[in-house]
């Protein structure tokens, strides 16, 4: 029986692909960071924002809702424009315990059995960034987690397809850092 080897080539066919998902892991994890970071200035300019088609389909792929047992969901690619909307809704705001004005979600978890979560929001004021397991509208862990990918891929409705032009968000957050 002839033993199989991996060839030069094959060899390198994975390092590359897990180069690439190294790659992409990294940017996921800046975006996520941006975009906690960056919740007051969305929320300043959030007209501004809606009325430009290519900042309205910023992609926002980084935010993930995981669930124990079943592992990290599968979140739609949000707009910065369906996020906007979507933190319209009670359900994914919360109060900040810094300066008691209106955080808002960016991920989270929980547990399907127990119902428990843990949500992270950002104030849409100071800025602070918490975990928190109690929302404005509060329901549990599973509930929460498939209302936050309906509402995501209502909240995007009527900003175009996610093959039409956008901005990245690093460059919506240089557009708007003057304002």
């Amino acid at each position: 029986m002839k033993k199989s080897t991996i060839s030069d080539d094959q060899q390198a066919l994975h390092m590359e692909e897990r180069a690439i998902a190294d790659i992409y892991r990294a940017r996921k994890e800046r975006r996520r960071r941006i975009l906690r970071e960056s919740v007051p200035l969305f929320i300043r300019n959030r007209e501004r924002i809606l009325a430009d088609d290519k900042m309205a389909r910023c992609h926002i792929d980084c935010i993930r809702f995981g669930l124990a047992y079943s592992g990290e969901w599968n979140v739609p690619v949000a707009f910065l424009g369906g996020l906007l909307r979507l933190w319209e809704k009670p359900m994914f705001q919360a109060e900040c315990p810094k300066c008691h004005e209106t955080a808002y979600c960016t991920g989270g978890g929980g547990s399907p059995l127990s119902g428990a979560k843990n949500i992270a929001v950002t104030c849409g004021t100071c800025g602070h960034q918490f975990g928190t397991s109690v929302m404005k509208a509060d329901v549990n862990a599973t509930s929460f987690g498939k209302a936050l990918i309906a509402s995501i891929n209502s909240s995007n409705a009527g900003l175009g397809s996610i093959d039409d032009e956008s901005h990245p968000i690093e460059d919506v957050v240089h557009i708007l850092a003057p304002f």
